[in-house]
């Protein structure tokens, strides 16, 4: 049991004292004018930031775009050349056939059968004329022997030949 004396006392260690209420000895408190000022530069500042931010991300945005449309329209024009370029290598080529009709057949024989037909076309006339001549030989003679000296035409005026 408790001793009959103890029981209204209580024991803390904690004592209350002036010691535990801080002071401030300087007394000075910033100035509430400054501070609402440094922090409205500080905001400004920051929406400046932001603006430069979204500045440069729409110029990279516009730089982005105007490439990609150079790339399309580079795209375009590619494409309608190599249209281009088709039509125009199947008109050549329809010249070129069409040119290539009109030539003579001649033209179109290598050179070493050229001078195989001319060879063989020099032997042909050869022959025929041989044939001529010895068919004229045998019905009518010596031709040169028959022939009889005409005398010369009567010189004439110049102004006759002139006047014809």
């Amino acid at each position: 049991m408790k001793p009959s004396g103890a029981g209204n006392f209580c024991v803390t260690r904690y004592h209350i004292s002036e010691a535990l209420v801080d002071r401030e000895v300087d007394g000075e408190q910033p100035d509430a004018h400054l501070a609402a000022e440094e922090e409205g530069r500080r905001l400004e500042e920051l929406q400046k930031e932001a603006e430069r931010e979204r500045r440069k991300q729409l110029e990279k945005a516009h730089v982005r775009g105007s490439h990609a449309l150079k790339k399309i329209q580079l795209a375009k024009d590619r494409k309608r050349l190599l249209e281009e370029l088709e039509q125009m290598q199947a008109q050549d080529r329809m010249r070129r056939r069409q040119v290539v009709a009109q030539m003579p057949p001649q033209l179109s024989v290598p050179p070493y059968k050229r001078m195989e037909i001319k060879e063989e076309r020099q032997r042909e006339l050869e022959s025929a004329f041989e044939e001529m001549y010895n068919e004229d030989w045998n019905m009518k003679g010596d031709l040169i022997l028959r022939f009889e000296p005409q005398p010369l035409p009567a010189p004439s005026n110049r102004a006759q030949d002139n006047d014809l």
